[in-house]
């Protein structure tokens, strides 16, 4: 079921769901553009039946819980997933994915919600250059940089690794993330883990 899907969880949250050609799953749950929760994980699909383990992020509470989650899909078209916390999805298969990544189309400035695991979300804006290079001017004394470039998989998906400066940093200072973005129709979404596995950062935007 590679592919990115977009569609609505049964309690009405907006759902993005991103699943790489290796299997790796990464999730983001919004409501009216404010960042609820994640999920990363690692998934696997067969025959229209899915099955997947990973972990799901509180993002206002910042709690980290082990997940499991079933479901089955169409190609290309449809999937139902339910998680074993009782969450579950629906969603439809986004065609863009099937484009190759453009450095070029993601180049651009993103107003956005941002939001490291664990604290609330704040308003921020992060540049992306036409080499992919990434920065997050300095707001409350933390700062980011990083880089985005295209996955090898020749699929509308970019590999994602960005370092946080300061001391108020909520993921540390120096600490970097890494993980994936993708790009349709001018918005942006941006998730990224520590090598811990059990903090990260997520960013939704349009330029």
């Amino acid at each position: 079921m590679e592919g990115f899907w977009t569609g609505k969880s049964a309690a009405g949250f907006d759902v993005a769901l991103a699943v790489l050609e290796n299997g790796d799953t990464w999730g983001v749950v919004t409501s009216n553009g404010i960042l609820y929760s994640a999920l990363q994980g690692k998934t696997t699909s067969s025959g229209g039946t899915l099955t997947g383990t990973g972990r799901e992020f509180s993002l206002s509470s910042g709690m980290v819980a082990s997940a499991t989650y079933s479901g089955t899909y169409t190609a290309k078209t449809r999937t139902d997933v339910r998680l074993s916390s009782g969450n579950s999805f629906t969603g439809a298969y986004s065609a863009a994915y099937d484009q190759p990544a453009s450095l070029a189309a993601l180049a651009g400035t993103y107003a956005g919600s941002g939001v490291g695991t664990g604290a609330g979300a704040q308003s921020m804006a992060v540049t992306i250059s036409a080499s992919g290079a990434i920065s997050v001017p300095p707001s409350l004394g933390c700062s980011a940089s990083g880089s985005a470039a295209p996955r090898a998989s020749g699929k509308n998906i970019f590999d994602l690794r960005i370092t946080f400066t300061g001391a108020t940093c909520t993921l540390g200072d120096g600490a970097t993330a890494s993980g994936v973005a993708y790009y349709e129709g001018g918005a942006l979404i941006a998730m990224g883990l520590l090598p811990s596995q059990t903090a990260g950062f997520i960013f939704a935007g349009r330029k």
